[in-house]
């Protein structure tokens, strides 16, 4: 794998880059999504979307039996039974706010969670007038510190060898 910064060869598991110290974390999971030996993970990506989606729907129909129950304690038991109806439509106002409350800050959550696991988009998707041709990049290969020290040592050797 090359460094995207300086160019300088470094293997896969290497966290930085030896030369110029960059961080190739990202570099190396952006070259894993590229890989072709990811279609046998998307049938189990699949799999669990379809169980997550499945989880989703019971657990809602759960939630929502639970929350009609109580919407209808509060309506039959107050308004209608006791005859008070300020104070439960009051009670009502109240525990419908608390529900909207919850179903946005789930809705944002989703929606966070959604945007970080954006994939990134493939190439074959992009129009022509999307992409631009970058320049030609010069790099300048930028010795690492073994390489360094090692012409230092070279050159220690040939001094020591003329006396």
């Amino acid at each position: 794998m090359f460094c995207p910064n300086c160019g300088k060869t470094n293997s896969a598991e290497q966290k930085f880059c030896r030369s110029c110290g960059l961080s190739l974390a990202k570099a190396v999971q952006s070259l894993a999504e590229q890989l072709p030996g990811i279609e046998l993970d998307k049938n189990l990506q699949d799999r669990q979307r379809k169980i997550d989606r499945w989880l989703t729907i019971l657990a809602a129909s759960g939630i929502s039996l639970f929350v009609a129950a109580i919407l209808w304690a509060i309506i039959y038991k107050i308004i209608i039974l006791k005859g008070e109806v300020l104070e439960g439509s009051l009670f009502l106002v109240f525990i419908l706010g608390l529900i909207a409350f919850a179903l946005l800050a789930l809705y944002g959550e989703s929606l966070k969670k959604a945007s970080s696991n954006r994939q990134l988009t493939n190439p074959s998707t992009l129009k022509s007038e999307d992409t631009k041709e970058l320049a030609e990049p010069h790099f300048e290969p930028v010795p690492s510190v073994t390489e360094r020290t090692t012409e230092l040592l070279a050159i220690e050797e040939k001094g020591e060898g003329k006396s």
